[in-house]
């Protein structure tokens, strides 16, 4: 009995030792484990079985895993700034009634389309027939004018034609052909009639010269002849120059007169231009014409292409001048304002062209790329901010004017950092964790997370570029890993 007591004992000895070292090595591990800075241990789950989810290959498969080695990259900070939809200013238009009068007729319906130039309403105003009757006064005018300017200017042009003709000493009746195909006035007649008295003094003084010479005739004869022919040469030369001033004259007065009739009607059109708020050449078309008694009539069209936005007024209601009656705009793209806070005045460095992102929390969906359209200069006292405005494609009509949305603007370059998609980062018991593989299965490895742009984020502590890890379902690994502790 007595060896039987003795090996008893020593088995007892040996497992209080062996216990005794197990608990040494297990306080040995744990100090050492050095935490960092924040006080979060990070250490390597690799060893513990516990803690590692293994899947087959048609588990991998059906789960839809895919990894991504760690690797140092450059990487684009961003700033998110609250935004909101408006209009496009240059395809924006706030159509107002011009005057005083009563809405005949509205053509179109809020969410109609329209052309530019269709017709969308009716009016009567006074005040526009007041506009219209002086156009009509002035185009008379301008008519009449334009007639005599070209009966001058035709009188004018043939009495030079008839002034050369006799320059040059052609025949009478060649000359009188002529001026019954051109028109001059009552000079033809007068200058016809003095050639014809010159060309005979001409031909009497030369007869008269002739019997001279031999004595027949006395010397004081041919003395008056020769006056004579010199007297009507001189009221030739008379006549022709008072032809010629008195027809230029009247040309250059009839032109005077057309061009204050021509400055009549654009006065006149400036002014119904004025009234309705559109342009001169486009009131051109405004102007009735004289059998109309209508001359109150407006109607009013589209400036631009695009959408009914709003609609103030029915038909038969009285509006008085600069009351709104439409909103008209082209929402093909629209304009996102974000205001950039003095506080990030000095990270915020964009210009117009680069582009911006923007998402809408209302619509799901992948962010959207906006163009930056300007960037404002003054500083907004109530809210001390600076305007950021970017155009962004709405042709398919998902944003609307007024929504709320958010614009990430870039900011500064973090360069030469380990970052891993943000997709890989799963909170596992509050602590921001991913999921690493060595090909033996997956762990999770506790990180600390620095800066993070739209698509990736920066690991300070806890991975290595090289370490392979999960980009896509993580989430499921995570989910794996609970339900493995709960059994």
């Amino acid at each position: 009995m007595t060896w039987k007591k003795s090996f008893a004992a020593l088995v007892a000895i040996i497992l209080v030792g062996g216990s005794g070292w197990t608990v040494y090595q297990i306080l040995d591990d744990e100090s050492a484990v050095s935490p960092d800075d924040s006080g979060t241990a990070f250490e390597s789950t690799d060893s513990n079985p516990a803690n590692r989810i293994r899947f087959s290959e048609t588990q991998k498969a059906h789960a839809d895993l895919a990894t991504e080695p760690v690797r140092r990259t450059d990487m684009q900070l961003h700033r998110v700034l609250p935004g909101r939809f408006a209009y496009d200013d240059t395809k924006h238009v706030a159509i107002r009634m011009p005057t005083d009068g009563v809405l005949r007729s509205v053509l179109v319906k809020v969410g109609d389309s329209v052309d530019k130039g269709d017709p969308i309403a009716e009016l009567s105003s006074p005040p526009i027939g007041d506009a219209r009757n002086r156009i009509l006064a002035a185009l008379s005018e301008q008519k009449i004018a334009s007639k005599a300017a070209n009966w001058e200017n035709e009188i004018h042009d043939g009495v030079r034609v008839l002034v050369d003709m006799i320059r040059d000493g052609q025949p009478v009746e060649k000359i009188e052909q002529m001026v019954s195909d051109q028109t001059t006035g009552m000079f033809g007649g007068r200058l016809l009639t003095a050639y014809s008295k010159s060309m005979l003094a001409e031909k009497i003084a030369r007869s008269v010269g002739s019997i001279g010479d031999s004595g027949a005739i006395s010397g004081r004869i041919v003395r008056e002849r020769e006056s004579d022919r010199q007297q009507a040469a001189a009221e030739l030369q008379a006549t022709i120059e008072q032809a010629l001033f008195e027809t230029e004259q009247a040309m250059l007065n009839a032109q005077a007169d057309l061009a204050g009739a021509e400055r009549k009607v654009l006065i006149a059109r400036q002014t119904l231009a004025t009234l309705i708020g559109s342009t001169p050449t486009s009131a051109s078309g405004l102007d009735l014409s004289p059998n109309d008694t209508d001359v109150s009539r407006l109607t009013v069209r589209s400036p631009i292409s695009g959408t009914v936005e709003r609609r103030t007024f029915s038909a038969t209601e009285r509006v008085s001048a600069d009351e709104e009656l439409f909103v008209i705009a082209d929402t093909a793209h629209l304009w996102v304002e974000a205001d950039i806070r003095n506080r990030d005045w000095g990270s915020i460095h964009v210009r117009e062209g680069d582009t911006v992102s923007v998402t809408v929390p209302s619509v799901n969906g992948e962010p959207q790329t906006a163009t930056v359209h300007y960037v404002g200069r003054q500083v907004d006292p109530q809210t001390g901010a600076i305007p950021l405005v970017a155009q962004v494609d709405n042709s398919n009509g998902r944003f609307r004017p007024g929504q709320f949305a958010r614009v990430s603007v870039p900011t500064q370059m973090r360069r030469d950092i380990v970052t891993v998609p943000r997709s890989a980062v799963v909170d596992l018991e509050g602590i921001e964790s991913v999921f690493v593989s060595d090909g033996d299965g997956y762990f999770p490895v506790p990180v600390e997370l620095g800066e993070a742009s739209e698509q990736r984020v920066e690991i300070r502590q806890g991975l290595s570029p090289g370490q392979v890890v999960v980009v896509s379902g993580a989430f499921l690994l995570k989910s794996q890993l609970l339900l493995e502790g709960e059994e």
